[in-house]
Protein backbone atom coordinates (compact mmCIF):
# COMPACT_ATOMS: atom_id res chain seq x y z
CA UNK A 1 0.00 0.00 0.00
CA UNK A 2 1.40 3.40 -0.95
CA UNK A 3 1.41 6.46 1.25
CA UNK A 4 -1.74 7.86 -0.33
CA UNK A 5 -3.85 4.75 -0.73
CA UNK A 6 -7.08 5.05 1.22
CA UNK A 7 -7.08 2.96 4.40
CA UNK A 8 -9.46 4.94 6.63
CA UNK A 9 -13.22 5.29 6.17
CA UNK A 10 -14.40 8.35 4.23
CA UNK A 11 -14.74 11.59 6.18
CA UNK A 12 -17.16 14.41 5.45
CA UNK A 13 -14.55 16.88 4.30
CA UNK A 14 -17.20 18.98 2.56
CA UNK A 15 -19.04 19.56 5.84
CA UNK A 16 -15.76 20.50 7.51
CA UNK A 17 -15.02 22.86 4.64
CA UNK A 18 -18.43 24.49 4.88
CA UNK A 19 -17.87 25.06 8.60
CA UNK A 20 -14.36 26.43 8.03
CA UNK A 21 -15.27 28.95 5.34
CA UNK A 22 -18.77 29.68 6.62
CA UNK A 23 -17.89 32.86 8.53
CA UNK A 24 -16.07 34.27 5.50
CA UNK A 25 -19.01 33.40 3.26
CA UNK A 26 -21.45 35.13 5.60
CA UNK A 27 -19.21 38.21 5.78
CA UNK A 28 -19.06 38.35 2.00
CA UNK A 29 -22.84 38.04 1.67
CA UNK A 30 -23.24 41.03 3.99
CA UNK A 31 -21.78 43.12 1.15
CA UNK A 32 -24.72 42.30 -1.12
CA UNK A 33 -28.13 43.97 -1.45
CA UNK A 34 -30.93 41.98 0.13
CA UNK A 35 -32.53 40.75 -3.10
CA UNK A 36 -29.19 39.61 -4.51
CA UNK A 37 -28.20 37.95 -1.26
CA UNK A 38 -31.43 35.94 -1.26
CA UNK A 39 -30.58 34.42 -4.63
CA UNK A 40 -27.01 33.64 -3.59
CA UNK A 41 -28.11 32.02 -0.33
CA UNK A 42 -30.59 29.88 -2.27
CA UNK A 43 -27.77 28.71 -4.54
CA UNK A 44 -25.29 28.08 -1.76
CA UNK A 45 -27.79 25.83 0.02
CA UNK A 46 -27.44 23.39 -2.87
CA UNK A 47 -23.63 23.53 -3.10
CA UNK A 48 -21.62 20.59 -1.75
CA UNK A 49 -18.54 22.82 -1.17
CA UNK A 50 -16.29 20.31 -2.93
CA UNK A 51 -14.68 23.13 -4.95
CA UNK A 52 -13.67 24.97 -1.78
CA UNK A 53 -12.50 21.66 -0.29
CA UNK A 54 -10.18 21.12 -3.27
CA UNK A 55 -8.53 24.48 -2.56
CA UNK A 56 -8.03 23.73 1.14
CA UNK A 57 -6.74 20.19 0.63
CA UNK A 58 -4.45 21.15 -2.26
CA UNK A 59 -2.87 23.79 -0.04
CA UNK A 60 -2.62 21.40 2.91
CA UNK A 61 -0.72 19.01 0.63
CA UNK A 62 2.23 21.44 0.63
CA UNK A 63 2.01 23.74 3.65
CA UNK A 64 0.02 25.27 6.46
CA UNK A 65 -0.98 28.50 4.76
CA UNK A 66 -4.45 29.95 5.32
CA UNK A 67 -6.13 29.77 1.91
CA UNK A 68 -9.71 30.13 3.12
CA UNK A 69 -10.25 33.33 1.10
CA UNK A 70 -9.22 31.49 -2.07
CA UNK A 71 -11.56 28.65 -1.14
CA UNK A 72 -14.44 31.10 -0.76
CA UNK A 73 -13.56 32.74 -4.08
CA UNK A 74 -13.61 29.43 -5.98
CA UNK A 75 -16.86 28.35 -4.35
CA UNK A 76 -18.41 31.65 -5.41
CA UNK A 77 -17.03 31.17 -8.93
CA UNK A 78 -18.56 27.70 -9.04
CA UNK A 79 -21.95 29.03 -8.00
CA UNK A 80 -21.58 31.82 -10.59
CA UNK A 81 -21.20 29.12 -13.25
CA UNK A 82 -24.10 27.09 -11.85
CA UNK A 83 -26.43 30.09 -11.91
CA UNK A 84 -25.57 30.74 -15.55
CA UNK A 85 -26.11 27.06 -16.37
CA UNK A 86 -29.55 27.31 -14.78
CA UNK A 87 -30.32 30.35 -16.91
CA UNK A 88 -29.63 28.39 -20.07
CA UNK A 89 -31.65 25.42 -18.89
CA UNK A 90 -34.40 27.54 -17.32
CA UNK A 91 -33.88 25.70 -14.02
CA UNK A 92 -32.63 26.37 -10.50
CA UNK A 93 -32.63 29.96 -9.27
CA UNK A 94 -34.24 31.19 -12.49
CA UNK A 95 -37.39 29.25 -11.69
CA UNK A 96 -37.58 30.82 -8.23
CA UNK A 97 -36.32 34.36 -8.74
CA UNK A 98 -36.49 35.01 -12.47
CA UNK A 99 -33.75 35.67 -15.01
CA UNK A 100 -32.91 39.28 -14.08
CA UNK A 101 -32.25 38.60 -10.39
CA UNK A 102 -30.30 35.46 -11.24
CA UNK A 103 -28.02 37.32 -13.67
CA UNK A 104 -27.43 40.06 -11.09
CA UNK A 105 -26.55 37.48 -8.44
CA UNK A 106 -24.16 35.66 -10.77
CA UNK A 107 -22.39 38.92 -11.62
CA UNK A 108 -22.13 39.83 -7.94
CA UNK A 109 -20.61 36.45 -7.15
CA UNK A 110 -17.92 36.94 -9.77
CA UNK A 111 -17.05 40.33 -8.27
CA UNK A 112 -16.87 38.82 -4.77
CA UNK A 113 -14.64 36.02 -6.05
CA UNK A 114 -12.17 38.30 -7.82
CA UNK A 115 -11.95 40.61 -4.80
CA UNK A 116 -10.59 37.71 -2.75
CA UNK A 117 -7.84 36.69 -5.16
CA UNK A 118 -4.46 38.13 -6.08
CA UNK A 119 -3.94 39.33 -9.64
CA UNK A 120 -2.31 36.02 -10.71
CA UNK A 121 -5.21 34.19 -9.08
CA UNK A 122 -7.74 36.28 -10.97
CA UNK A 123 -5.94 35.45 -14.21
CA UNK A 124 -6.10 31.71 -13.49
CA UNK A 125 -9.79 31.96 -12.60
CA UNK A 126 -10.51 34.03 -15.71
CA UNK A 127 -8.92 31.40 -17.96
CA UNK A 128 -11.02 28.71 -16.27
CA UNK A 129 -14.28 30.63 -16.70
CA UNK A 130 -13.50 31.44 -20.31
CA UNK A 131 -13.05 27.72 -20.90
CA UNK A 132 -16.47 27.09 -19.36
CA UNK A 133 -18.03 29.72 -21.63
CA UNK A 134 -16.34 28.18 -24.66
CA UNK A 135 -17.75 24.81 -23.67
CA UNK A 136 -21.28 26.18 -23.57
CA UNK A 137 -20.84 27.87 -26.95
CA UNK A 138 -19.61 24.65 -28.52
CA UNK A 139 -22.44 22.70 -26.90
CA UNK A 140 -25.06 25.00 -28.43
CA UNK A 141 -23.59 24.48 -31.89
CA UNK A 142 -23.47 20.72 -31.42
CA UNK A 143 -27.08 20.60 -30.27
CA UNK A 144 -28.18 22.54 -33.34
CA UNK A 145 -26.34 20.08 -35.59
CA UNK A 146 -27.38 17.00 -33.56
CA UNK A 147 -23.68 16.19 -33.34
CA UNK A 148 -22.71 12.75 -31.98
CA UNK A 149 -18.93 12.95 -32.36
CA UNK A 150 -17.59 11.54 -29.07
CA UNK A 151 -14.32 13.51 -29.18
CA UNK A 152 -16.24 16.77 -29.42
CA UNK A 153 -18.61 15.77 -26.64
CA UNK A 154 -15.68 14.91 -24.38
CA UNK A 155 -14.01 18.21 -25.23
CA UNK A 156 -17.12 20.14 -24.28
CA UNK A 157 -17.53 18.11 -21.08
CA UNK A 158 -13.93 18.85 -20.08
CA UNK A 159 -14.28 22.56 -20.82
CA UNK A 160 -17.47 22.90 -18.81
CA UNK A 161 -16.78 20.58 -15.90
CA UNK A 162 -13.01 20.28 -15.42
CA UNK A 163 -11.81 23.88 -15.64
CA UNK A 164 -12.92 25.10 -12.21
CA UNK A 165 -11.81 22.00 -10.23
CA UNK A 166 -8.45 22.24 -12.00
CA UNK A 167 -8.13 25.94 -11.10
CA UNK A 168 -9.12 25.23 -7.50
CA UNK A 169 -6.37 22.64 -7.10
CA UNK A 170 -3.77 24.80 -8.83
CA UNK A 171 -4.56 27.93 -6.81
CA UNK A 172 -4.53 26.05 -3.51
CA UNK A 173 -1.20 24.41 -4.28
CA UNK A 174 0.47 27.62 -5.48
CA UNK A 175 -0.73 29.55 -2.43
CA UNK A 176 0.95 26.99 -0.17
CA UNK A 177 4.30 27.24 -1.95
CA UNK A 178 4.12 24.35 -4.41
CA UNK A 179 6.48 24.48 -7.36
CA UNK A 180 5.12 25.06 -10.85
CA UNK A 181 5.55 21.35 -11.59
CA UNK A 182 3.72 20.30 -8.42
CA UNK A 183 0.90 22.75 -9.09
CA UNK A 184 0.61 21.42 -12.64
CA UNK A 185 0.14 17.88 -11.33
CA UNK A 186 -2.52 19.10 -8.87
CA UNK A 187 -4.21 20.96 -11.70
CA UNK A 188 -4.33 17.75 -13.74
CA UNK A 189 -5.75 15.91 -10.73
CA UNK A 190 -8.59 18.47 -10.58
CA UNK A 191 -9.08 18.28 -14.34
CA UNK A 192 -9.45 14.48 -14.27
CA UNK A 193 -11.72 14.68 -11.24
CA UNK A 194 -14.04 17.13 -12.97
CA UNK A 195 -14.42 14.99 -16.09
CA UNK A 196 -14.88 11.82 -14.03
CA UNK A 197 -17.66 13.56 -12.14
CA UNK A 198 -19.33 14.49 -15.42
CA UNK A 199 -19.39 10.81 -16.44
CA UNK A 200 -21.01 9.92 -13.13
CA UNK A 201 -23.56 12.73 -13.37
CA UNK A 202 -24.52 11.64 -16.88
CA UNK A 203 -25.13 8.08 -15.71
CA UNK A 204 -27.20 9.27 -12.76
CA UNK A 205 -29.22 11.58 -15.00
CA UNK A 206 -29.71 9.22 -17.92
CA UNK A 207 -33.50 8.90 -17.54
CA UNK A 208 -33.98 12.68 -17.59
CA UNK A 209 -31.59 13.04 -20.53
CA UNK A 210 -33.47 10.48 -22.60
CA UNK A 211 -36.82 12.05 -21.74
CA UNK A 212 -35.56 15.47 -22.80
CA UNK A 213 -33.70 14.22 -25.88
CA UNK A 214 -30.29 15.40 -24.61
CA UNK A 215 -27.10 13.91 -26.00
CA UNK A 216 -25.23 13.13 -22.80
CA UNK A 217 -22.16 10.88 -22.83
CA UNK A 218 -23.82 7.46 -22.38
CA UNK A 219 -26.47 8.41 -24.92
CA UNK A 220 -23.83 9.39 -27.49
CA UNK A 221 -22.12 6.03 -26.99
CA UNK A 222 -25.41 4.26 -27.65
CA UNK A 223 -26.26 6.38 -30.71
CA UNK A 224 -22.83 5.66 -32.20
CA UNK A 225 -23.52 1.96 -31.62
CA UNK A 226 -26.65 2.23 -33.77
CA UNK A 227 -29.28 2.48 -31.02
CA UNK A 228 -32.46 4.41 -31.78
CA UNK A 229 -32.85 6.83 -28.88
CA UNK A 230 -36.40 8.08 -28.49
CA UNK A 231 -37.83 8.88 -25.05
CA UNK A 232 -37.36 7.41 -21.56
CA UNK A 233 -38.13 3.84 -22.68
CA UNK A 234 -34.81 3.84 -24.53
CA UNK A 235 -32.93 3.38 -21.26
CA UNK A 236 -32.59 -0.44 -21.55
CA UNK A 237 -31.23 -0.03 -25.08
CA UNK A 238 -28.66 2.53 -23.96
CA UNK A 239 -27.55 0.19 -21.17
CA UNK A 240 -27.39 -2.76 -23.54
CA UNK A 241 -25.31 -0.73 -25.99
CA UNK A 242 -22.72 -0.18 -23.27
CA UNK A 243 -23.29 3.55 -22.74
CA UNK A 244 -23.60 3.30 -18.98
CA UNK A 245 -20.78 0.80 -18.59
CA UNK A 246 -18.47 2.91 -20.77
CA UNK A 247 -19.04 5.97 -18.58
CA UNK A 248 -18.39 3.90 -15.46
CA UNK A 249 -15.10 2.67 -16.91
CA UNK A 250 -14.07 6.14 -18.03
CA UNK A 251 -14.74 7.56 -14.56
CA UNK A 252 -12.58 4.86 -13.00
CA UNK A 253 -9.76 5.46 -15.50
CA UNK A 254 -9.87 9.22 -15.05
CA UNK A 255 -9.79 8.88 -11.28
CA UNK A 256 -6.83 6.51 -11.48
CA UNK A 257 -4.99 8.93 -13.76
CA UNK A 258 -5.72 11.81 -11.41
CA UNK A 259 -4.41 9.88 -8.41
CA UNK A 260 -1.25 9.11 -10.37
CA UNK A 261 -0.71 12.85 -10.92
CA UNK A 262 -1.27 13.39 -7.21
CA UNK A 263 1.40 10.85 -6.36
CA UNK A 264 3.90 12.48 -8.70
CA UNK A 265 3.87 15.83 -6.89
CA UNK A 266 5.04 14.38 -3.54
CA UNK A 267 2.27 15.84 -1.36
CA UNK A 268 1.83 15.45 2.36
CA UNK A 269 0.31 12.05 2.97
CA UNK A 270 -2.69 13.05 5.09
CA UNK A 271 -3.90 15.77 2.73
CA UNK A 272 -3.34 13.49 -0.26
CA UNK A 273 -5.43 10.76 1.37
CA UNK A 274 -8.24 13.24 1.89
CA UNK A 275 -8.02 14.41 -1.71
CA UNK A 276 -8.40 10.82 -2.89
CA UNK A 277 -11.32 10.22 -0.53
CA UNK A 278 -13.02 13.40 -1.72
CA UNK A 279 -12.43 12.47 -5.36
CA UNK A 280 -13.98 9.04 -4.87
CA UNK A 281 -16.86 10.42 -2.86
CA UNK A 282 -17.97 12.82 -5.59
CA UNK A 283 -17.32 10.39 -8.45
CA UNK A 284 -17.24 6.59 -8.41
CA UNK A 285 -18.80 6.13 -4.96
CA UNK A 286 -21.97 7.68 -6.36
CA UNK A 287 -22.40 4.82 -8.84
CA UNK A 288 -23.52 2.57 -5.98
CA UNK A 289 -26.86 4.35 -5.77
CA UNK A 290 -27.47 3.85 -9.49
CA UNK A 291 -26.24 0.36 -10.31
CA UNK A 292 -27.35 -2.35 -7.84
CA UNK A 293 -24.78 -4.90 -6.82
CA UNK A 294 -25.01 -8.31 -8.45
CA UNK A 295 -25.62 -11.40 -6.30
CA UNK A 296 -22.57 -13.50 -5.62
CA UNK A 297 -22.63 -16.98 -7.15
CA UNK A 298 -21.35 -19.64 -4.77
Amino acid sequence: MTSIDVAAPPQDVQARTRAAVGPLVRAALDELPGETREVVEHGLAGQDFSTAALVLLSAAAFGDDDVSLIAVALEFAHLHEQLHAGLMGRTGAREVFGADRTVSAADALLSLACARLTKPGVMILNVALMSVVDGYVQEIGMAEDDDTDMAQHLGVAAAKHSSLPAAACELGALAAGATASQAAHLRQFGDDLGLARKHVDDVRGIHDALAAGRRTLPVVVAVNAGVEVDGPDSHPAVVAAGGVRWCEQQAELLLARGVNHLRQCNPRAEAAEELVRLARRVTTDRFVAVVPSQPTVT
